[in-house]
Formats: C-alpha cells, sequence, structure tokens
C-alpha cells in the first residue's frame, strides 16, 4: 500500500472484529495479520473477546443494568468505527453464534433507548469480511450469511473478500506467512477497501459543509 499521507487525526478509525472465542482462533490471527499491513494507514481498534462479557440474547436481560453498560460500551466502538473489518470462522456454513449474539445486542440499542433511537452504528459504513479456516473453502459458504447480516443491518459491504483456505499451512512462529502471491493480493484488497472509506469519507463531509452553507 502507498505510503500514508493522512495526519493521525484524519486517518480512519478501522474496528477489527474477530468473530470467534478461540483462544488460538484464526480469525484474530489473520487481523493481527491484516493490523500490521494498515498500520500507519488508519488507527485501529481491534475487539478482542475477552473484552465482549455478554449473555445469550434475551429480552428480559434489557433491563439488567449490568449488562445494558457491556452493551452501550460496545455500541459506542462500532459507532466510533469509520469503517469495519469483520473475521468470521465457518460454522455449518453459517457465522459463529458468538459473532452473531454480539451484533444482536448492538443493534437493539436504538429500540432500547430512546436517545439512540436515530442511531445505527452500522448504517452506511463500509465493511470488509474475512474469514480462515482449516478447510479448503476458506469460509466462503460462511461468508454468505455474515453478509447478510451486515448488509441488513445496513453495512456497505465491500464486494472483495479475503478468504485463507488451509489455514494451518500459513501459521509460522504463532501468525500467518503468505507466499508472495496472496500477500500481494491481500494488500491490494486493503488499498481498495482503504480508497473506499477515504472517498465516503470525503463525500461525507462534503455533504455536511453544503449544509452547514445552505
Amino acid at each position: 500500500m502507498a505510503h500514508p499521507s493522512q495526519s493521525a487525526a484524519t486517518k480512519p478509525r478501522l474496528l477489527l472484529f474477530p468473530g470467534s472465542l478461540r483462544r488460538d482462533s484464526h480469525q484474530r490471527r489473520l487481523l493481527d495479520y491484516l493490523a500490521v499491513l494498515l498500520e500507519g494507514h488508519c488507527r485501529i481498534d481491534l475487539l478482542a473477546p475477552d473484552e465482549v462479557r455478554l449473555p445469550l440474547f434475551n429480552q428480559d436481560l434489557e433491563r439488567d443494568a449490568d449488562t445494558m453498560l457491556e452493551v452501550m460500551a460496545l455500541h459506542g466502538r462500532f459507532r466510533a468505527a469509520d469503517a469495519l473489518i469483520v473475521a468470521s470462522p465457518e460454522y455449518n456454513g453459517h457465522v459463529a453464534p458468538y459473532l452473531k449474539n454480539t451484533v444482536d445486542w448492538v443493534s437493539r440499542v436504538a429500540r432500547i433507548d430512546p436517545r439512540h433511537a436515530a442511531v445505527n452504528p452500522f448504517r452506511d459504513k463500509p465493511l470488509l469480511l474475512c474469514s480462515a479456516s482449516t478447510g479448503w473453502t476458506g469460509g466462503v459458504v460462511g461468508l454468505q450469511d455474515a453478509r447478510s447480516i451486515f448488509a441488513y443491518l445496513g453495512c456497505l459491504v465491500a464486494g472483495e473478500q479475503i478468504c485463507v483456505s488451509d489455514a494451518e499451512q500459513w501459521v509460522q512462529a504463532g501468525g500467518f506467512q503468505f507466499e508472495p502471491g496472496f500477500a500481494d493480493y491481500i494488500q491490494q484488497a486493503l488499498a481498495r477497501f482503504l480508497a473506499l472509506v477515504a472517498r465516503l469519507q470525503a463525500g461525507a463531509a462534503h455533504a455536511a459543509a453544503e449544509a452547514a452553507h445552505a
């Protein structure tokens, strides 16, 4: 990717969400790999599984103060992000229950708290999907489910995605090391995604400026 030219204050904030609870998850390993490539180009907020302490979604728990404190903290991190990168494992052709449960809670805030009735932390937010799997498909079937979920919530899901098949063979010293051709593809995919984020930010800034002078 090209050398970053933006100041730290204007660089986009990306929330990286590994959708697996597994301690040695390939999803976290993949996002760690992407985070190194993104360094200097954006501000990164990696949502580690041990930071998400939510029960299985239950509307009765929307009256539980401790649960809602956790939900609101997560809602704030999704809302603060300019874009999302989600790494989702494939479980029986779908996303992991942990990922879906997290999204279900965060998306409920607008219905629970009137102060956030107009706030959808997913709406018009660019999102890049990726997956790493020990199988030959690279988790692509599960990403179809993820694409449906996040598009329904209002995300602008990039058509391009990153799928790592036979993940175990790429693990070296605890991290991923890919062959040059695939590593180059990942860099290009990230560059295209960041360019999309930049265009959307510029368009939003222009619209805001016009509205202020209307």
